[in-house]
């Protein structure tokens, strides 16, 4: 018989080897999700003859004032996958986050293969980002503060520019996510009229979140992270309904919602920077 409980600090073991088997991450960023980002309070496990068999991370989070979780880590023992485990799973996670008084959960498909797998649980493709092309011009004048944005200013920048109902962490998560970013390789950066974050590869920059007054603005972001780091390209990714390098890019789909008490009324919703 299996059973769904929350996760206890002795299903450490079955949950690194589950999640190591799955995701392929090493034991610290194991133990960053079950003791900082997520926590075992905010884990639920599949247990079966006093064994851990498939888990699902539902961190709380917030959409507009709406109290929701996000659903990450989604995981089940190789041998068992197919057999409705995680399926069960996971309306046992929704009944009791609705029991808690969330109204939705929502997720981060890990690959394009995945969204029509969540859409059989009631997952809606609701979150999309539009990403953009672009050459980087130089600019010698162009100056801005790099890696000086904190967890706590990050999280007030977001609420100033966002213009629209978008979904972020509490407090605790909110700070490991910032953690993570920094811990893999990020680099931040502000001027008075917008903030980035990026990250390097050997040509690009690749930029998770850009939020600026207009496109001018947003460029001359570009042109200083061009003078710090000698790159010439960028990636970026930017809300869908951003005005910023407006009709530029591809729209791709990126985060899912699954209403847990009937659907409620957003504008423009924006999903970004969530561990994925």
């Amino acid at each position: 018989m299996v059973n769904h409980r929350k996760a206890k600090e002795e299903d450490r073991a079955d949950l690194s080897a589950l999640w190591q088997a799955a995701f392929k991450d090493e034991q610290p960023y194991i133990d960053f999700v079950f003791d900082r980002f997520a926590g075992l309070e905010h884990t639920w496990v599949a247990e079966e003859a006093g064994q851990v068999i498939a888990s699902v991370c539902a961190v709380p989070v917030l959409l507009k004032k709406l109290p929701g979780v996000y659903i990450y880590g989604v995981n089940t023992r190789a041998d068992l996958r197919g057999k409705g485990v995680m399926k069960a799973l996971l309306e046992t996670v929704h009944n009791e986050e609705k029991k808690a008084g969330r109204t939705f959960a929502a997720l981060v498909p890990a690959s394009a293969s995945l969204f029509d797998y969540y859409k059989l649980f009631g997952y809606e493709t609701m979150f999309y980002r539009r990403v953009v092309q672009r050459s980087i011009r130089a600019n010698l004048w162009a100056v801005a503060d790099f890696d000086t944005i904190t967890a706590p200013r990050l999280a007030t920048l977001r609420e100033e520019r966002m213009a629209c109902d978008y979904m972020r962490f509490e407090k605790e998560a909110h700070a490991a996510m910032v953690q993570d970013l920094y811990t893999g390789g990020a680099t931040t950066i502000e001027t008075d009229n917008g903030y980035g974050v990026y990250f390097e590869t050997r040509d690009t920059l690749v930029f998770k979140e850009l939020l600026a007054d207009g496109s001018s603005a947003a460029a001359k972001l570009l042109e200083a992270a061009r003078q710090k780091t000698g790159r010439e390209q960028a990636e970026i990714y930017l809300p869908q309904y951003s005005d910023v390098f407006l009709g530029e890019g591809e729209l791709r789909p990126y985060g899912m919602l699954c209403w847990l008490d009937g659907p409620h009324q957003l504008t423009d919703p924006y999903m970004g920077l969530m561990c994925d």
